[in-house]
């Protein structure tokens, strides 16, 4: 008799046991731990090194890229300001880095040298930095 009681109770113990760490294990799993931006930001500490250098371009705010289309770049050489508007190339006369809006005027390329439109060319490169979205660059840049 004895053995059937010590049986009996050391059955109901393992029941318990068993029974609270699978409840206990269930709802560890129900919980959500982190989320997928959590995660995310967890794994970008381990893949930080940039795959794909030529994606970095691409990385810009909707801010960023608003203000750069309302923006003109300005490159100023030799005391002569050049920038493009509208696709039109100008030039301005410039003084101490800051170009004359009143001397401004298209640029001419047909009654240019061949230096002087590699030197237009160069330029052109330059103000739009070789971005491959940017129509105006011939692809040309130099590392």
């Amino acid at each position: 008799m004895l053995y059937v009681i010590t049986f009996g109770l050391t059955i109901l113990a393992s029941w318990l046991i068993i029974r609270i760490t699978t409840k206990s294990r269930n709802k560890a799993f129900r919980r959500t731990l982190y989320k997928q931006s959590d995660l995310h930001r967890i794994m970008k500490k381990f893949f930080s090194q940039q795959l794909r250098p030529d994606l970095d371009e691409n990385r810009s705010s909707q801010l960023t890229k608003r203000r750069e289309k309302d923006r003109i770049k300005v490159i100023v050489i030799d005391e002569k300001a050049y920038w493009v508007s509208d696709n039109v190339f100008y030039v301005a006369d410039a003084v101490e880095g800051n170009p004359i809006p009143e001397t401004a005027q298209p640029l001419d390329t047909k009654q240019m040298s061949n230096r002087e439109i590699n030197k237009m060319l160069f330029i052109l490169d330059n103000l739009k930095n070789g971005k491959s979205n940017d129509s105006g660059s011939t692809g040309n840049e130099r590392i």
